[in-house]
């Protein structure tokens, strides 16, 4: 075969037969094993440099990565294990020809593109032929012992796997939608003061999560991917990437984005294990069934009724049907007597109100009646958002209107709790059910001597003012004589946190376990919703549930966006739903 030249402009790309000389010779070659060294970033950076090397995966085009991945020749390896062989090529708009499997010689500029190390402004491209095996695939197993290992097979062809005791599991996908990747751990990863206590134990362990995640990218640049990629992962009722679930051991080449490590798969991925689904048993005709929902930020209106955009919630009419469609869905699955919720529109009671309008479309279309326990206030609190509670009038009755605080923390952060009194209409047992929405960790004090400031111990800010929340909420309780409490809502403090082993260390039972979950952060799941019994109702308590409705969804799939959207009670919020069923007329779990 003859010599050929072609223009790239500028890029100039030789091969055939001839040119295999120039991909023997050594003495111009910058070894990729040089080039990357044993730090984060290379030492070369600025520097044109020839290197060469054999193709072990290409994404060429625009709608890709705009480039291909090298590895060295075995006789230019330096055989230090804390130096990679791997390099990625940038060939933006010049496309060349290249294949898997093919040795090339190239000559660009080093750089660290997003951290990647990366060969850019490439002037030449020369291909030698196939070479006569691919580079060997090194197996990679989570968790690592540290990110050095992960950097020192950058641009490297692995194996990813789980360590024995777990599978790879689908941690989270924030970015899924916008930028097509998710993330993919040995297990579930754990919010840290979840599993573990604040302090210390917290931050060993989001070491440890660190340790034990990779982004699994789509090998595209494309921004809001349409369809959305990895559709063999889809699964469960509303066909999704659904955090949770389990895939089979794949094989990719390690890259680097923005403080983060990936992988881009070279193999289609395989579903092994679906993630848990929703499953509530049948309420039985002698419990009552109690939930707790954060409907995120339900506003039908500006306060007169369909008036758009409002502060939260949907930009417009169409949106809130959507929104309100899911919702009611959700709360019809449930079919719980009482439901204390969550960031509903704080415009009172009337007819246009959002917790009226709420409770409409729940009687329409689950042929039941509700009512909506309403204080001798016109509104609850002057946030934005409040708490409601709805009931079931044929099953329990109020013995009284509804009562709420807005003394010490909820007179400003957390928002006033309300309380109503019930009376079991089998069994004529009196408790109260009080819905709580504590303040969240975000907008943190600008004053770091702040008893809110983010003390580091994995609890975030304003665990003060929490802390305070929950001593506030019992002395209420206490004054005002609320028999047999249950508390429920969005305590916005995690299992091990301190507002929630203040009730338990206080007379109440928290009949969750540490690995219920109702919320997805960071690919990290935990729970900020809570449900608690007073101690005297434990022999009560029949079961509790955290259905999965949404914190393993895509954000996608929520009202927003009409194109993903499809009825039913899934990705009606970002929080899921907790069920508590209590039976009065005898003993419980």
């Amino acid at each position: 075969m003859n010599k050929q030249l072609f223009t790239l402009l500028p890029v100039l790309f030789f091969s055939g037969a001839a040119v295999a000389d120039i991909c023997d010779n050594e003495n111009e070659v910058t070894p990729i094993a040089q080039i990357q060294g044993e730090n984060e970033q290379s030492s070369l950076i600025d520097q044109q440099v020839t290197v060469r090397g054999i193709v072990t995966a290409s994404w060429q085009t625009d709608e890709q990565l705009s480039g291909f991945f090298i590895h060295s020749f075995a006789e230019d390896m330096d055989d230090n294990p804390a130096t990679s062989e791997g390099l990625f090529a940038v060939t933006e708009k010049h496309h060349s020809s290249v294949d898997i499997g093919e040795q090339v010689q190239l000559t660009g500029k080093v750089t660290e593109r997003s951290q990647l190390t990366s060969l850019v402004d490439i002037s030449s491209i020369t291909t030698c032929g196939d070479a006569e095996s691919l580079p060997g695939i090194t197996d990679l197993k989570l968790p690592v012992q540290s990110l050095a290992e992960l950097e020192a097979l950058e641009g490297m062809p692995i194996k990813l796997s789980a360590s024995s005791a777990n599978e790879l599991t689908i941690s989270g996908h924030y970015n899924y939608p916008r930028h097509g990747y998710f993330d993919v751990s040995s297990g579930r990863l754990w919010t840290p003061t979840q599993i573990v206590m604040p302090g210390q134990d917290a931050k060993r362990q989001a070491e440890e999560n660190q340790l034990n995640r990779l982004q699994v990218d789509d090998n595209s640049n494309v921004v809001e991917p349409s369809p959305l990629p990895f559709s063999n992962l889809w699964h469960g009722k509303q066909n999704s990437l659904r955090s949770g679930a389990t895939i089979a051991s794949f094989s990719g080449i390690i890259s680097q984005f923005n403080n983060a490590y990936r992988v881009q798969p070279t193999e289609d991925l395989t579903l092994e294990s679906s993630s848990k689904q929703p499953q509530l048993p049948e309420k039985a005709n002698d419990s009552v069934r109690i939930a707790s929902f954060n409907v995120l930020n339900f506003f039908n209106g500006n306060g007169s009724g369909q008036g758009f955009p409002t502060p939260r919630g949907a930009d417009n009419t169409e949106q809130m049907k959507r929104q309100l469609q899911k919702i009611v869905a959700a709360l019809t699955a449930l079919d719980a007597d009482i439901v204390g919720l969550m960031e509903l529109e704080n415009d009172g009671f009337g007819e246009r109100s959002a917790i009226f309008q709420l409770v409409e479309a729940l009687e329409k279309a689950s042929g039941k009646e509700y009512e909506v326990a309403e204080p001798r206030a016109e509104k609850i609190g002057t946030d934005q958002i409040t708490v409601g509670i709805i009931y079931q009038p044929k099953r329990v009755k109020p013995s009284s209107h509804a009562l709420l605080t807005r003394q010490g923390p909820f007179s400003w952060g957390s928002r006033p709790p309300l309380a109503q009194r019930f009376i079991d209409r089998n069994t004529d047992s009196e408790f109260s059910v009080i819905v709580n929405h504590f303040k969240s960790k975000g907008s943190c004090p600008e004053d770091s001597d702040s008893p809110n400031s983010n003390k580091n111990d994995g609890q975030a800010c304003w665990n003060d003012l929490r802390l305070k929340s929950s001593q506030q909420l019992l002395e209420w309780i206490s004054e005002e004589s609320l028999a047999s409490p249950v508390l429920l809502g969005d305590f916005n403090a995690y299992y091990h946190e301190d507002p929630i082993r203040y009730f338990s260390e206080n007379g109440f039972h928290n009949p969750s376990d540490a690995t219920d979950y109702s919320y997805v952060y960071d690919s990290q799941a935990g729970s900020l919703d809570h449900i608690f019994v007073a101690n005297s109702l434990e022999s009560k308590v029949e079961g509790v549930y955290h259905l999965p409705f949404n914190a393993d969804e895509p954000w996608v799939y929520d009202y927003r966006d009409e194109t993903y959207f499809s009825d039913g009670p899934f990705r009606s919020s970002d929080h899921d739903p907790l069920v508590l069923d209590l039976r009065f007329s005898g003993s419980g779990m």
